[in-house]
């Protein structure tokens, strides 16, 4: 129920306009009466009105003219207090010359460029990661955790330069004191493994963020095929032989001659390349 606080009486004929301070009705008035009230202060133009016709309460100050609406014989629902006007917009910087009307639709838009660049750069960059996550880094700290032999050893993977596809780095964060060559070769394999599926340019191998050698990305899809199956002495044997450094030289030659030769020369380039690569 809408209270009442003071009414004015006038003859049904006249048209009343209603009053109301924040929620209350404070009277009925003819509108030179209003306009007098007005200017002495005692109504005020955020107060509401409402008038026969009228269909909502609007504020004083806004307009005095009734908007077209079916006609009522009872005021509508109060508002319960009387909001401040809204605030108008700044107007508009005079046209440049010669330009071209719709104008201000493209300085909106330049506008708000710089901030949908960077909501999207920061979007991009969330996906990227998570699918980096999904793709590399669980599948090898999952498979580094499965064997009780990599203990002491920490690795982490990503694509080079953070860009899905192209190439990939395995980088060796830390070794415990216990680790030998042969454990190293198997975190390469146990990687492998699990790209096995994927096809990548290039496997680039880092030490604590030194990239120090890479290898050709079907060569390494290979390795990850034939885990399990292939002799891992053979693999250690000719790992050194399908590295390349990072500026795309051989790393290790391919040995030829006796198979006792050609074994020894293998096995020292590996324990050559381990070296080097934790160095």
């Amino acid at each position: 129920m809408i209270a009442k606080n003071s009414m004015n009486h006038s003859s049904p004929s006249e048209e009343l306009i209603h009053i109301a301070k924040r929620g209350v009705i404070f009277g009925q008035f003819q509108l030179a009466d209003l306009r007098e009230k007005i200017g002495t202060g005692e109504v005020l133009r955020t107060d509401h009105y409402w008038k026969q016709g009228m269909q909502g309460w609007l504020l004083v100050g806004l307009t005095f003219e009734i908007v077209s609406a079916e006609t009522r014989t009872t005021p509508p629902v109060l508002p319960i207090s009387a909001p401040s006007p809204p605030a108008l917009p700044p107007a508009l910087p005079p046209a440049a010359p010669g330009a071209r009307p719709g104008s201000g639709g493209i300085q909106k838009l330049f506008y708000l460029t710089p901030m949908f660049i960077v909501g999207a750069l920061i979007a991009l960059i969330v996906l990227l990661q998570g699918y980096a996550y999904v793709t590399l880094k669980a599948p090898l700290a999952s498979a580094l955790l499965s064997d009780s032999r990599n203990r002491g050893i920490k690795a982490s993977a990503c694509f080079q330069y953070g860009l899905p596809g192209g190439s990939i780095v395995l980088d060796i964060d830390s070794i415990g004191p216990g680790t030998k060559t042969v454990d190293m070769l198997r975190v390469i394999l146990q990687f492998a493994e699990t790209q096995k599926s994927s096809s990548y340019d290039r496997v680039i191998l880092s030490y604590r963020g030194r990239e120090r050698f890479q290898m050709k990305g079907a060569y390494f899809k290979t390795l990850g095929q034939e885990y399990g199956s292939q002799n891992p002495i053979y693999t250690m044997r000719t790992l050194p032989e399908n590295l390349y450094r990072m500026d795309g030289s051989r790393a290790y030659p391919v040995w030829e001659g006796g198979v006792l030769g050609v074994m020894s020369a293998q096995m020292g380039n590996f324990s050559e390349f381990t070296t080097e690569w934790l160095r």
